[in-house]
């Protein structure tokens, strides 16, 4: 699962940027204050600051191994298709994150 990008926990969410061959984009995570309702996802994510344009959403997740981590999708109508990333903590004090991805499998593979 490939390192695309790294954040750090700030008093409003997450802030960090994403970095690959054709992205180079720092976006912020802010809490949503909707997000106690059923499958609502926890954050809305901005490109750049909260104030300019919505580019994804992220849901809370706990794995057995991961722990406590951000599943996140981020879009652009720019894209040929969403991408599908995942938020983990990666120091033990919660304050540094970094952003994964990998790519996901054709249908006929899931099946």
């Amino acid at each position: 699962m490939p390192q695309i990008g790294h954040f750090t926990r700030t008093s409003s969410g997450y802030s960090g940027s994403v970095r690959t061959v054709s992205l180079d984009l720092e976006i912020t995570f802010v809490p949503d204050e909707n997000a106690d309702v059923e499958n609502a996802p926890a954050y809305p994510v901005h490109l750049g600051d909260e104030d300019r344009p919505e580019i994804g959403v992220g849901w809370k997740h706990t794995g057995d191994h991961a722990g406590s981590f951000i599943s996140v999708v981020l879009d652009d109508p720019m894209f040929p298709h969403s991408v599908r990333v995942r938020l983990f903590q990666w120091d033990e004090d919660g304050r540094d994150w970094d952003l994964h991805w990998t790519r996901q499998k054709k249908r006929e593979e899931q099946e």
